[in-house]
């Protein structure tokens, strides 16, 4: 394989997203390792940070791991990356004056 294939593929395993199906089917990709998981929450390091998947009932379905695919299914509450915080100059002059 060429070294410009090669780096291809590294690119586009690096790409996160996700899609949510009635809040009841989430399909995740991009995800790295699955940090913890039982039926109240689902941990995900992923490309794009770590993420946090709330609800009930939570099941890791498929998953796999070489390309960087999983499926959680249950009852969804929540779905947000809990290293992710906004900088200063997102809340501009006014927002660091309250902060």
């Amino acid at each position: 394989m060429s070294d410009l294939m090669r780096d291809g593929a590294k690119e586009q395993n690096s790409e996160h997203g996700f899609i949510v199906h009635e809040r009841a089917h989430v399909e995740i990709k991009g995800m790295t390792e699955v940090i913890s998981f039982d039926e109240n929450s689902v941990v995900l390091a992923t490309t794009g940070g770590r993420m946090l998947i709330e609800g009930r009932e939570l099941r890791v379905g498929e998953l796999d791991v070489k390309d960087g695919n999983v499926v959680v299914d249950g009852h969804i509450d929540s779905i947000y990356y809990p290293d992710a915080e906004p900088s200063e100059r997102s809340h501009g002059w006014f927002g660091r004056l309250f902060h």
